[in-house]
Protein backbone atom coordinates (compact mmCIF):
# COMPACT_ATOMS: atom_id res chain seq x y z
CA UNK A 1 0.00 0.00 0.00
CA UNK A 2 2.77 2.27 0.50
CA UNK A 3 4.41 1.46 -2.52
CA UNK A 4 0.98 2.28 -4.13
CA UNK A 5 0.70 5.81 -2.60
CA UNK A 6 4.25 6.83 -2.83
CA UNK A 7 4.46 5.92 -6.55
CA UNK A 8 1.15 8.09 -7.41
CA UNK A 9 1.87 11.22 -4.82
CA UNK A 10 3.73 12.90 -7.06
CA UNK A 11 0.51 13.34 -9.36
CA UNK A 12 -1.57 14.05 -6.37
CA UNK A 13 0.69 16.98 -5.25
CA UNK A 14 0.28 17.72 -9.06
CA UNK A 15 -3.55 18.06 -8.98
CA UNK A 16 -3.57 19.98 -5.11
CA UNK A 17 -1.22 22.98 -7.20
CA UNK A 18 -3.65 23.86 -9.94
CA UNK A 19 -4.35 27.59 -9.28
CA UNK A 20 -7.96 27.69 -10.49
CA UNK A 21 -10.02 25.53 -8.00
CA UNK A 22 -7.75 27.41 -4.98
CA UNK A 23 -9.05 30.92 -6.82
CA UNK A 24 -12.05 30.22 -7.00
CA UNK A 25 -12.46 28.70 -3.34
CA UNK A 26 -10.76 32.26 -1.81
CA UNK A 27 -13.48 33.93 -3.73
CA UNK A 28 -16.09 31.73 -2.16
CA UNK A 29 -14.39 32.28 1.60
CA UNK A 30 -14.61 36.10 1.07
CA UNK A 31 -18.48 35.82 0.75
CA UNK A 32 -21.57 36.40 2.92
CA UNK A 33 -21.86 32.25 3.53
CA UNK A 34 -18.60 31.25 3.02
CA UNK A 35 -18.28 28.55 5.38
CA UNK A 36 -21.38 26.36 4.00
CA UNK A 37 -20.63 27.36 0.03
CA UNK A 38 -16.72 26.54 0.68
CA UNK A 39 -17.83 23.05 2.59
CA UNK A 40 -19.91 22.27 -0.72
CA UNK A 41 -17.14 23.22 -3.24
CA UNK A 42 -14.79 20.99 -1.21
CA UNK A 43 -17.81 17.92 -1.19
CA UNK A 44 -18.18 18.67 -4.92
CA UNK A 45 -14.45 18.60 -5.48
CA UNK A 46 -13.90 15.63 -3.71
CA UNK A 47 -16.17 13.49 -5.29
CA UNK A 48 -15.29 14.30 -8.79
CA UNK A 49 -11.89 13.20 -7.73
CA UNK A 50 -13.51 10.26 -6.46
CA UNK A 51 -15.93 9.32 -9.38
CA UNK A 52 -12.53 9.40 -11.88
CA UNK A 53 -10.67 7.41 -9.67
CA UNK A 54 -13.09 4.65 -9.14
CA UNK A 55 -14.16 4.59 -12.72
CA UNK A 56 -10.97 3.95 -13.83
CA UNK A 57 -9.26 1.72 -10.90
CA UNK A 58 -11.93 -0.68 -11.56
CA UNK A 59 -12.67 -0.61 -15.11
CA UNK A 60 -12.57 -3.79 -16.76
CA UNK A 61 -9.90 -2.64 -18.95
CA UNK A 62 -6.91 -2.11 -15.97
CA UNK A 63 -7.40 -6.19 -15.61
CA UNK A 64 -4.30 -6.78 -17.23
CA UNK A 65 -2.15 -3.78 -15.76
CA UNK A 66 -2.31 -6.02 -12.21
CA UNK A 67 0.85 -6.85 -10.89
CA UNK A 68 3.68 -5.39 -13.10
CA UNK A 69 4.00 -3.01 -16.83
CA UNK A 70 2.16 -3.97 -19.26
CA UNK A 71 2.68 -2.46 -23.18
CA UNK A 72 -0.19 -0.85 -22.62
CA UNK A 73 0.06 1.08 -19.79
CA UNK A 74 3.86 1.97 -20.67
CA UNK A 75 2.32 3.34 -24.36
CA UNK A 76 -0.57 5.34 -21.89
CA UNK A 77 2.10 6.91 -19.71
CA UNK A 78 4.44 8.21 -22.73
CA UNK A 79 1.47 9.41 -24.54
CA UNK A 80 -0.07 11.74 -21.40
CA UNK A 81 3.44 12.73 -20.79
CA UNK A 82 4.04 13.95 -23.96
CA UNK A 83 0.66 15.44 -24.62
CA UNK A 84 0.93 17.61 -20.96
CA UNK A 85 4.66 18.11 -22.05
CA UNK A 86 3.39 20.27 -25.26
CA UNK A 87 0.64 21.62 -23.81
CA UNK A 88 3.04 23.29 -21.33
CA UNK A 89 5.15 24.33 -23.98
CA UNK A 90 1.97 25.92 -25.79
CA UNK A 91 0.83 27.48 -22.86
CA UNK A 92 4.18 29.64 -22.25
CA UNK A 93 3.54 32.50 -24.78
CA UNK A 94 0.53 33.16 -21.98
CA UNK A 95 2.56 33.81 -19.44
CA UNK A 96 2.13 37.60 -18.51
CA UNK A 97 4.89 40.25 -19.44
CA UNK A 98 5.97 41.85 -16.11
CA UNK A 99 4.84 44.76 -15.12
CA UNK A 100 1.74 44.25 -17.83
CA UNK A 101 -1.96 44.25 -15.88
CA UNK A 102 -3.53 40.60 -16.23
CA UNK A 103 -7.45 40.60 -16.64
CA UNK A 104 -9.22 37.57 -14.53
CA UNK A 105 -10.56 34.88 -16.42
CA UNK A 106 -14.22 35.51 -16.90
CA UNK A 107 -15.71 32.22 -14.85
CA UNK A 108 -13.93 34.13 -12.07
CA UNK A 109 -15.96 36.82 -11.87
CA UNK A 110 -19.23 34.46 -11.81
CA UNK A 111 -18.29 32.91 -8.66
CA UNK A 112 -18.76 35.46 -5.76
CA UNK A 113 -22.78 34.99 -6.69
CA UNK A 114 -22.71 31.24 -6.34
CA UNK A 115 -24.85 29.86 -4.20
CA UNK A 116 -24.60 26.11 -2.64
CA UNK A 117 -25.72 24.49 -5.53
CA UNK A 118 -23.24 26.00 -7.39
CA UNK A 119 -20.50 25.76 -5.51
CA UNK A 120 -21.29 21.77 -5.29
CA UNK A 121 -21.14 22.17 -9.10
CA UNK A 122 -17.67 24.10 -9.29
CA UNK A 123 -16.14 21.97 -7.03
CA UNK A 124 -17.07 18.77 -8.89
CA UNK A 125 -16.32 20.66 -12.47
CA UNK A 126 -12.52 21.77 -11.08
CA UNK A 127 -12.03 18.17 -10.51
CA UNK A 128 -13.62 15.16 -12.30
CA UNK A 129 -14.49 16.64 -15.72
CA UNK A 130 -11.25 18.65 -16.07
CA UNK A 131 -9.12 17.05 -18.77
CA UNK A 132 -5.90 17.75 -16.87
CA UNK A 133 -7.02 16.37 -13.78
CA UNK A 134 -9.52 13.29 -14.70
CA UNK A 135 -5.86 12.28 -16.87
CA UNK A 136 -3.87 12.91 -13.58
CA UNK A 137 -6.28 10.67 -11.51
CA UNK A 138 -6.81 8.15 -14.12
CA UNK A 139 -2.90 8.02 -14.19
CA UNK A 140 -2.94 8.09 -10.31
CA UNK A 141 -5.62 5.17 -10.39
CA UNK A 142 -3.48 3.02 -12.60
CA UNK A 143 0.03 3.24 -10.75
CA UNK A 144 -2.65 1.97 -7.52
CA UNK A 145 -4.02 -0.88 -9.31
CA UNK A 146 -0.92 -1.85 -10.76
CA UNK A 147 0.30 -2.47 -7.48
CA UNK A 148 -1.71 -5.93 -7.21
CA UNK A 149 -3.57 -4.75 -3.79
CA UNK A 150 -6.82 -6.24 -2.23
CA UNK A 151 -10.45 -4.48 -3.21
CA UNK A 152 -10.24 -2.78 -0.02
CA UNK A 153 -6.60 -1.63 0.10
CA UNK A 154 -6.93 -0.11 -3.39
CA UNK A 155 -9.95 1.79 -2.15
CA UNK A 156 -7.86 2.84 0.74
CA UNK A 157 -4.52 4.20 -1.18
CA UNK A 158 -7.37 5.95 -3.56
CA UNK A 159 -8.87 7.61 -0.83
CA UNK A 160 -5.70 8.90 0.13
CA UNK A 161 -5.05 10.51 -3.23
CA UNK A 162 -7.71 12.02 -3.52
CA UNK A 163 -7.33 13.30 0.13
CA UNK A 164 -3.51 14.71 -0.92
CA UNK A 165 -4.77 15.94 -4.57
CA UNK A 166 -7.35 18.31 -2.39
CA UNK A 167 -4.56 19.84 0.05
CA UNK A 168 -4.50 22.78 -2.34
CA UNK A 169 -8.12 23.45 -1.83
CA UNK A 170 -7.98 22.60 2.04
CA UNK A 171 -5.12 24.80 3.03
CA UNK A 172 -7.29 28.11 2.71
CA UNK A 173 -9.81 26.75 4.26
CA UNK A 174 -8.38 25.09 7.17
CA UNK A 175 -6.52 29.03 7.05
CA UNK A 176 -9.81 30.50 7.34
CA UNK A 177 -11.54 28.58 9.89
CA UNK A 178 -8.30 29.19 12.09
CA UNK A 179 -7.94 33.11 10.90
CA UNK A 180 -11.14 33.93 10.25
CA UNK A 181 -10.52 38.09 11.24
CA UNK A 182 -7.73 37.90 8.62
CA UNK A 183 -8.06 35.68 6.40
CA UNK A 184 -9.87 38.74 3.60
CA UNK A 185 -6.39 40.23 3.52
CA UNK A 186 -4.39 37.31 3.24
CA UNK A 187 -6.70 35.84 0.38
CA UNK A 188 -6.17 38.93 -1.25
CA UNK A 189 -2.96 39.24 -1.92
CA UNK A 190 -2.47 35.67 -2.56
CA UNK A 191 -5.72 36.14 -5.33
CA UNK A 192 -3.75 38.15 -6.88
CA UNK A 193 -0.32 36.69 -7.03
CA UNK A 194 -2.56 33.38 -8.30
CA UNK A 195 -3.95 35.36 -10.79
CA UNK A 196 -0.65 36.80 -12.51
CA UNK A 197 0.93 33.51 -11.80
CA UNK A 198 -1.40 30.86 -12.55
CA UNK A 199 -0.43 30.15 -15.92
CA UNK A 200 3.59 30.21 -14.81
CA UNK A 201 1.78 27.52 -11.99
CA UNK A 202 0.09 25.38 -14.69
CA UNK A 203 3.46 25.25 -16.86
CA UNK A 204 5.10 24.26 -13.75
CA UNK A 205 2.73 21.36 -12.42
CA UNK A 206 1.99 20.02 -16.32
CA UNK A 207 6.12 19.91 -17.01
CA UNK A 208 6.58 17.92 -13.30
CA UNK A 209 3.52 15.65 -13.92
CA UNK A 210 4.84 15.28 -17.83
CA UNK A 211 8.11 14.61 -17.41
CA UNK A 212 7.21 12.22 -14.69
CA UNK A 213 4.46 10.17 -16.93
CA UNK A 214 6.86 10.05 -19.74
CA UNK A 215 9.76 8.77 -17.66
CA UNK A 216 7.98 5.68 -15.80
CA UNK A 217 6.35 5.20 -19.78
CA UNK A 218 9.98 4.75 -21.12
CA UNK A 219 11.33 3.14 -17.76
CA UNK A 220 8.60 0.59 -18.24
CA UNK A 221 8.74 -0.18 -22.26
CA UNK A 222 12.67 -0.71 -20.95
CA UNK A 223 11.65 -3.45 -18.69
CA UNK A 224 9.45 -5.26 -21.00
CA UNK A 225 12.46 -5.56 -23.67
CA UNK A 226 14.88 -7.10 -21.13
Amino acid sequence: MFRAFSISLPIALAIAASPGPILALMILLMMPKAIPNSYSFLLGWFIGLMLVGTLVLYSPVLNEFTGGPTLVSAWIRISLGASFLLYAVFIVKNIPKKGKAVAPPKWLEKVDSFGFFQALIAGFIFSGPNIKNAAMVATGSVNIRGAGLSFHQELIVLILFCVFSSLGVLIPHTVFMLFRNTAESVFGNMKVWLLRNRVLILMIVLVVFGGISLYRGIIFLELLAE
